[in-house]
């Protein structure tokens, strides 16, 4: 079996050990839908503006994000359950594992938040079609990069495995507050101090809500420059993850458990 076939193979089972877990998947899309559904439409009542065309995309990056996350709670459990050891005895280099889980959590969160935008076509216009085609690329590598973060935290925590979900939520909550997921821009500078509107305009998150809003739901061409800025915030994030659960598996394979 060649290097390329075990990663792939790896990275297959990693991608279906996500569907599998039926009652996590209940829980998502019940939220993200009922979020979609419910919410949006309540808060359109009270509104000026159509809130549901800021809040519909919002939920759908919010799925890429929330899927590409679980990637770490996965390398988490490896990592307390003894199975890295197991994959380190297998026919594969660690950079070799590294590369199967990034493209694993991000496949996974693509399909995810593509679930999620098959119930927005409803909304949709007919051009966007296109549009999504073209984004859904650079949302895979959005989702590596949020794989990356989610595979340096469980390498973080895996002598702790008890923080782990501390260190989730902390850098969760400051992703989404440093953001214009929820709410455009104007409306973040108004609340926020300016010294931190460049990270949210920087913000990987924000750009791709941007892009669905825009381009997506709002049916726009799009500019070649928002694709680059969404790649060059997002590689970052997949190198820094990438070379921290690099370490973490050296560790392991140096002195047999972390």
């Amino acid at each position: 079996m060649t290097e390329l076939q075990a990663i792939l193979r790896l990275a297959r089972n990693d991608f279906s050990y996500f569907f599998r877990t039926k009652w996590l998947m209940a829980i998502l899309l019940s939220l993200h839908l009922s979020d979609m559904l419910v919410v949006a439409s309540t808060y359109n009542g009270f509104m000026t503006t159509d809130y549901t065309k800021i809040f519909v995309p919002a939920v759908v990056i919010m799925g890429l994000f929330v899927a590409a996350l679980d990637t770490g709670r996965r390398i988490w459990l490896a990592f307390r359950e003894g199975v890295i050891q197991y994959y380190l005895s297998l026919p594969i280099s660690i950079r070799g594992i590294v590369l199967a889980y990034l493209l694993a959590g991000g496949l996974a969160a693509l399909v995810y938040s593509t679930s999620l935008l098959l119930v927005a076509l409803v909304v949709l216009p007919a051009q966007a079609i296109w549009n999504i085609l073209v984004l859904m690329p650079f949302l895979f590598i959005l989702a590596m990069g949020l794989a990356g973060i989610a595979a340096s935290l469980a390498a973080l925590a895996s002598t702790h495995g008890e923080y782990f979900f501390a260190y989730q939520s902390i850098i969760q909550m400051m992703l989404l507050t440093l953001s214009t997921v929820y709410y455009p821009m104007e409306k973040v500078a108004a609340y926020l101090p300016s010294s931190l509107l460049g990270i949210v305009s920087a913000n990987p998150l924000s750009l791709a809500a941007q892009a669905m809003r825009e381009n997506a739901f709002g049916g726009a061409p799009i500019q070649p420059s928002l694709l680059l800025s969404i790649l060059a915030s997002s590689l970052p994030f997949t190198v820094i993850g990438a070379v921290a659960y690099y370490m973490a598996l050296q560790a392991v394979q140096r002195k047999g458990k972390l």
